[in-house]
């Protein structure tokens, strides 16, 4: 009888055991998964930090964002480019010394995130109390990450959004000043891992750590570096502007270059037409204009450089790819005009041709690249024979 008692026991126990470690697997399913399945990070986060440079008067510069994707290697060497559903605008001003969540997803632990890309849908400036739209550049980032291995439970990207807002002035057919906006990015990135349970929340904002900004600092010095200006000429015939850029790859990964831009003093001229009071001939007269640009955007379109104004063809999504150990040369060579209303009467005048821009000979130059970092080369405008 006691035998019967102690086996009925036995089985009741092991029964119970049995159902106290089913619910336990139901309550807890991670303690059922494989070694391999836990190395899933719970958060990879896409975070924008942004200094702009910006005209007097700016007091607002939005982006709007869309299409963030990582391309992302596994550990078993396959890679692919991930989409993050994320869409958004970010007001760049707010993140100056700060960085904002754009983007959350989850990647497997020991991946590496080689680059991010995202679509610029558009941008807005407000400039003297004046809301203007904006013309980038590129309208599509793709951009290397530094530092690229993820082994943190949380970590993310930060990208180093550093654009660059260009005003150009012109006149239109009444003779009025109007401004035109072109955005000039610049950008690097890397992944970093000193972050807070915060940050995960898309549009959270927080104090760019120390940390962070060495990171960023030793990012952009590495890539300048590596993709150098090695020589570049500037000269004027006439009305046509001739400018070579040659650049080179020193580095050990491919980097993208969306786009040049050409800082210093121009010189504006327009040609006028009006009926001679005495005679009725129609007479025609060079003009020197008081308002041109003191920058000068190109996007890139192959090696070929095209300035982002005037009747010129604007590219949708500029970029040059440069391989390591790569060289090319960026060139252009025409008349960099901004096409007026053609035919405006103003006054007894009447507008024949474009508002022409060309360097002064004899004055130096800085030639920026604009795409993954930048790069900068001082070169002096001489005559062409």
């Amino acid at each position: 009888m006691s035998r019967t008692w102690t086996l009925k026991y036995g089985l009741a126990a092991v029964l119970v055991a049995i159902i106290i470690i089913a619910v336990a697997l139901f309550a807890n399913p991670m303690s059922s998964v494989t070694p391999s399945q836990t190395s899933v990070a719970p958060s990879f986060l896409v975070m924008l930090t942004d200094p702009p440079t910006v005209p007097a008067g700016t007091t607002v510069l939005n982006l709007t964002y869309s299409n963030v994707s990582l391309d992302v290697v596994y550990t078993n060497g396959t890679s692919e480019w991930l989409t993050v559903n994320a869409s958004g605008t970010v007001n760049l001003f707010s993140l100056e010394n700060m960085s904002q969540t754009i983007a959350s997803t989850t990647i497997p632990n020991g991946s590496a995130v080689d680059k991010i890309q995202f679509t610029i849908a558009g941008v807005e400036a407000e400039v003297n109390g004046t809301l203007y739209t904006v013309t980038a550049l590129s309208n599509t980032l793709v951009v290397s990450v530094a530092n690229s291995e993820v082994n943190q439970t949380l970590s993310g990207v930060l990208v180093d959004f550093n654009p660059t807002l260009v005003q150009i002035q012109a006149t239109d057919s009444n003779g009025t000043i109007v401004y035109y906006y072109v955005l000039v990015p610049s950008a690097t990135a890397t992944v970093v891992t000193d972050l807070t349970r915060e940050q995960i929340k898309v549009g959270t904002i927080v104090e760019l750590g120390q940390n962070n900004k060495e990171k960023l600092v030793r990012v952009v010095e590495e890539f300048a570096n590596n993709l150098t200006i090695v020589s570049a000429s500037l000269s004027v015939n006439g009305n046509i502007t001739s400018l070579n850029v040659t650049i080179m790859n020193q580095g050990n990964i491919a980097f993208r270059i969306f786009g040049l831009t050409l800082h210093g003093e121009f010189t504006a001229t327009r040609t006028w037409e009006r009926e001679s009071p005495t005679t009725g001939e129609m007479i025609s007269e060079l003009n020197i204009e008081k308002i041109c640009p003191d920058t000068i955007p190109f996007q890139v379109n192959g090696t070929s450089l095209i300035p982002l104004f005037g009747d010129h063809v604007i590219i949708d999504t500029p970029s040059l790819t440069l391989e390591p150990g790569q060289n090319a040369t960026l060139s252009f060579s025409g008349i960099i005009g901004l096409q007026p209303d053609m035919g405006a009467v103003i006054g007894q005048w009447i507008i024949l041709a474009p508002l022409v821009v060309t360097p002064i000979v004899g004055d130096t130059y800085t030639a920026r690249l604009v795409g993954e970092g930048y790069q900068t080369f001082n070169v002096t405008a001489t005559s062409a024979p």
